[in-house]
């Protein structure tokens, strides 16, 4: 069939989705500008970044209301319509035969059939940058299939408004307050424009067929809520011609700047002609793949200058936590193995680099200390300490600096890590080389305030930081008697009993109170060994995962068919978990249970090869944010770094 149907990608390949149940819209971007679009084919939502509110986007979704920060199961709702319930806009064929055929051009632009008795109908998605402004470029193409004219249906549907991305959080640290939703609506010849004054932002979006403008009905309004758009018309196919239309999309912070010129004319890619192909793929390498590219697109948000910040997600929380961030740096220092390309590793430098000197010069530290989470323009969501957060940049710096050698970038940052590492002194106990924490890296307040694998990670920053020291002589300090010390006093005030086993505790109040769990947040208790804190045949550290995985670990592990490891934090098992699981299991060289965790991982993946924050332990479904880079990028890093083990 898609020998007849489909049009030709030649630099192309037309890669399917995967085959599973637990589906999302699919995303495309290229850093500056990201998009979703849903499984019928309309657009779920366009965004961008926004110098003073963050991130800013135009959905079909109303705004988030100012009075729900602080209602939980308020904010899952929202994030759930997001993914699920939207109605989402754009252009489509009126008729429309049950749901389209969805694939993926080079594994980045969406792509959809519909079928259709007389006419082939393929909409394609690309996002390009011409004269400086980002577009999200939809193509359809009809072919006519008959031997008479054709007079084919088109729409331009959907709710539409433009408004700043919520920020809602489970665990509220501190909302910002939307500003009121007006939106200025206008709609003359071929061209639409959306304005919201009380945000700065401006959204414009033009029709064509063949080049030529698409005309519709004048509109003129102001709006505060969304906008709803229903227009139809009509183009002529001649027997075995072929059409195109093109909608392009812009949206950006300047209201008042026309974004699409008037003699604009999009680009028609021709390459789309008629002979196509399809790639088998093996699941685990799609969703490698995906995970890279959902990074690259859609993640890393250039700022200023050389800055790029990376978000958890563009869609439910495009805010920056430096924690989620490192571990979507580590996929791509991983992927730095397999794609070997001068090309590709230059581009992981770019990135990464830009990052450190988006967390170290941009990111507001009012307190002396990051915060929890950030929104794109550095500001400071949640001014929450966090021990975890402080680590991260610094382990990413030296991490950058062992693989690519760029001892600039060190001696321009190293300033800052001595001003981290002088404000982690203030948090440090007084007797002990240990260190308080606000929050759990989940996000949640604690009960005592020292914990377990903030602790490793603090150990494992400063062995680092003495790696880079011994080759550039950047202090006089000797980081290793300092990462000594937190181990000796880890190993001294940390291992408790449960069940007559030796165990490390969650937390601690260095007063002999422990506190038995274990997050899926927590990555570096299951790295511990891979680090060299532990080896990985140490039995405190062996009965700590294994309590982790079990239903001691109350409010940890979910029990069920999809049972695992999961959170407090939202109470369902966590993909993040699985990814815990399955590195345990290679460490330990328990091939049966790697082999049930992948097996697990395989079923609740989505269709477009990325992980949700929480499923269902007796479905399997989706529980909470459909958007999460976090677990995706842990999870393929595991994949590869074992791989690399093997070869």
């Amino acid at each position: 069939m898609l020998q007849k149907i489909h049009e030709e990608i030649n630099s192309y390949d037309l890669i399917p989705l995967l085959n599973r149940s637990n589906q999302k819209p699919i995303d495309i971007g290229n850093g500056a500008m990201s998009a979703s679009v849903t499984p019928d084919g309309r657009i779920c939502s366009i965004n961008r970044p926004h110098q003073k509110h963050g991130y800013i986007t135009l959905t079909s979704m109303e705004q988030f209301p100012n009075d729900k920060w602080y209602d939980p199961s308020f904010v899952r709702n929202y994030r759930k319509e997001l993914a699920v319930g939207t109605s989402g806009f754009g252009l489509l064929p009126q008729k429309r035969n049950g749901t389209p055929e969805i694939y993926l051009l080079d594994n980045k632009h969406p792509y959809f059939y519909f079928h259709d008795s007389d006419v082939d109908v393929s909409s394609s998605f690309f996002i390009e940058k011409e004269w400086g402004v980002n577009f999200l470029k939809q193509q359809i193409n009809l072919v006519n299939k008959t031997d008479v004219e054709m007079l084919f249906p088109m729409e331009v549907i959907g709710q539409l408004s433009l408004n700043r991305a919520s920020y809602g959080q489970l665990t509220e640290g501190g909302p910002i307050p939307i500003p009121r939703a007006v939106l200025d609506v206008s709609l003359s010849r071929n061209k639409l424009v959306i304005r919201n004054p009380n945000l700065g932002a401006r959204a414009e979006v033009s029709i064509f067929e063949n080049n030529e403008p698409v005309l519709l009905e004048d509109v003129n309004i102001r709006t505060t809520k969304p906008f709803t758009l229903n227009q139809v018309f009509y183009v002529s196919i001649q027997p075995y011609e072929k059409k195109v239309l093109t909608a392009v999309y812009a949206l950006d912070e300047q209201e008042q700047i026309q974004l699409i010129a008037d003699d604009y004319f999009p680009s028609i890619e021709d390459k789309l002609v008629e002979k196509s192909s399809t790639m088998p793929i093996d699941w685990k390498e799609f969703v490698i793949s995906r995970n890279i590219n959902y990074i690259v697109s859609c993640c890393s948000v250039p700022t200023n200058g050389e800055s790029i910040c990376v978000i958890t997600d563009h869609q439910l929380l495009p805010l920056a936590w430096n924690r989620d961030a490192y571990y979507m740096m580590q996929l791509l220092f991983h992927s730095l193995s397999e794609k070997q390309e001068e090309t590709w590793r230059q581009e992981v430098k770019r990135i990464i680099k830009g990052h450190l000197i988006w967390m170290f010069e941009d990111a507001q530290r009012p307190d002396g200390y990051w915060g929890r989470a950030y929104l794109t323009n550095g500001q400071s969501k949640d001014p929450i300490f966090q021990l975890d957060q402080q680590c991260y940049p610094i382990l990413e710096l030296c991490d950058y600096y062992l693989e690519f050698g760029d001892h600039g970038m060190v001696l321009r940052l190293f300033p800052y890590v001595n001003k981290i590492l002088l404000m982690l002194n203030e948090h440090k106990a007084e007797n002990h080389w240990l260190f308080k924490t606000g929050e759990t890296p989940a996000d949640d307040e604690v009960e005592y305030p020292y914990h377990f694998s903030s602790q490793v990670l603090v150990w494992h920053m400063l062995m680092k930081l003495d790696k880079v020291n011994k080759e550039l002589n950047l202090s006089e300090v000797d980081y290793s008697v300092l990462a000594n010390k937190v181990k000796r006093d880890c190993l001294a005030n940390f291992i408790t009993k449960s069940s007559e086993k030796e165990l490390f505790a969650y937390l601690t109040d260095l007063e002999g109170n422990y506190q038995l769990y274990h997050d899926a947040n927590d990555l570096p208790t299951v790295y511990a060994p891979l680090w060299g804190f532990c080896e990985k045949t140490d039995p405190v550290w062996v009965e700590t995962m294994k309590f982790a995985f079990s239903e001691a670990n109350k409010g940890g592990y979910y029990p069920g068919p999809f049972e695992g490891l999961g959170s407090v934090h939202t109470p369902n098992k966590w993909p993040l978990g699985d990814g815990q699981e399955l590195l345990f299991a290679w460490l330990t060289g328990d091939k049966e249970q790697e082999e049930y965790v992948s097996r697990k991982l395989k079923q609740v993946v989505q269709w477009d090869g990325l992980f949700s924050e929480a499923v269902y332990e007796e479905s399997g479904e989706i529980a909470s944010r459909h958007w999460f880079s976090w677990p995706g990028a842990f999870i393929s890093s595991v994949i590869l770094l074992k791989k690399s083990q093997a070869d």
